[in-house]
């Protein structure tokens, strides 16, 4: 009776009684890592780098800048934690395959991340000071992990962590409860539907408007929606096959997301939606200048529409001919006249990368990996060698987000 006991308890508090069904995107990744070692993408390296620069107390800091050239420009951490970034760094761990370390770090995060009410905050501090701030798409992010690893090395109280966290996510109807959006509003242009009426050629604010200059509230357009790119079809997928969301839940947003696009000639997709008092999903595609849509944004929900098969072959090839012919990738499309603009998304690379890969796309992932090539470290004296690095004062800085997640592409682990 003692073992028998003993035997239930181990069951009941060690064991993943809820053994969960879980599919994956897959994608070849001997040849893939080849090709990313050409322009020194090593993923052995960068994480034993990771480890002794971004690492502290078993987490990723956000980010660290590397002593500067003058003897006066000390390195600089940032000794703030995101939950993002831990995610990714369990999804690392997990597949180590060391039980003891994995279940280590999960139970660092929920002492240090998890709220009284089961929500996980975005950042956290050693000394105490960050926020219990969330947003849906850090959460979204964290429970993806988290039913990974539960479905490893989880127990019944993993189990009732992620029910309470689908909970604070999704209504009882499956759908993901709506927060606040802000977007910045422009003076009104005549010419935001895309059709030209100035004479000559047009002044780029007659065609999208030009920035407000007062700050005060009336110029930002607040909304309670759902940002698209929070639609992880992938995620919703599993937590309906596994009976953690209602049935018909990933269907409604499959079509939620394949509607969200612009047009059939507009190859992107809508920042968030709204429901309207008649239940009716309405989209706002501009995140903030008028009649441009958010490249990064679309570029997340590409890759979730391509987890599951159902990225449109037209949007894809718009996608990489702008990428290719633009050289680098841009922050803005135009939809007045087609084209990409604005700054260079540097912290979006990672992101492409992965869309490349999941598309069997190797031209499109060589000319990515090169890009990338750009901004890793290679001075055999450097400590951060095998880094990607971003110049910020003519000093460099390291994004743990940017290394985790570039490191889980190129290695090809199930979830990004």
């Amino acid at each position: 009776l003692v073992v028998l006991g003993l035997y239930l308890i181990y069951i009941n508090v060690f064991v993943n009684k809820h053994q969960l069904k879980l599919q994956h995107a897959s994608y070849a990744t001997a040849e893939l890592r080849n090709i990313a070692a050409e322009s020194s993408i090593l993923p052995s390296y960068m994480w034993g780098r990771l480890e002794n620069i971004l690492e502290d107390d078993g987490y990723i800091m956000s980010n660290y800048m590397l002593e500067g050239r003058l003897a006066t420009q000390d390195a600089v951490p940032s000794n703030e934690f995101l939950l993002t970034d831990q995610s990714l760094l369990l999804l690392k761990k997990l597949t180590d395959g060391d039980r003891v370390k994995v279940s280590s770090l999960m139970k660092d995060i929920i002492r240090d991340f998890r709220n009284d009410d089961g929500s996980f905050r975005s950042v956290f501090k050693r000394d105490g000071s960050a926020p219990a701030d969330y947003t849906t798409t850090d959460e979204l992010i964290f429970l993806e992990a988290y039913i990974e690893y539960y479905s490893a090395f989880g127990n019944s109280e993993d189990l009732e962590n992620i029910k309470t966290l689908i909970g604070i996510i999704f209504d009882e109807n499956g759908m993901i409860k709506p927060e606040k959006q802000t977007n910045d509003t422009y003076v009104t242009s005549n010419n935001v539907s895309g059709e030209i009426i100035d004479d000559g050629d047009p002044s780029f604010d007659s065609v999208y408007g030009s920035s407000s200059a007062k700050s005060d509230s009336e110029n930002v357009f607040e909304f309670m929606g759902v940002k698209i790119s929070d639609i992880n079809l992938e995620l919703i997928r599993n937590l309906e096959n596994n009976d953690l969301l209602p049935q018909g839940t990933y269907d409604k947003y499959e079509g939620i997301v394949l509607s969200s696009q612009a047009s059939g000639t507009i190859p992107y997709f809508a920042y968030a939606y709204t429901v309207n008092d008649k239940g009716e999903v309405d989209y706002i595609y501009s995140r903030g200048r008028a009649a441009t849509m958010s490249v990064s944004e679309s570029l997340k929900t590409m890759i979730n529409l391509a987890k599951v098969g159902k990225l449109p072959d037209s949007v894809y090839t718009q996608f990489k001919a702008n990428l290719i012919n633009d050289g680098v990738l841009l922050s803005s499309y135009y939809i007045a006249t087609g084209l990409t603009g604005g700054s260079e998304l540097e912290q979006s690379y990672s992101d492409a990368l992965l869309l490349a890969a999941l598309q069997k796309d190797k031209d499109l992932y060589t000319n990515i990996t090169k890009i990338i090539g750009i901004r890793v470290a290679t001075r055999q004296q450097s400590r951060a060698l095998y880094l990607v690095f971003r110049i910020k004062n003519d000093r460099y800085v390291f994004y743990g987000e940017e290394n985790l997640k570039t490191y889980l592409v190129v290695k090809g682990m199930f979830a990004v």
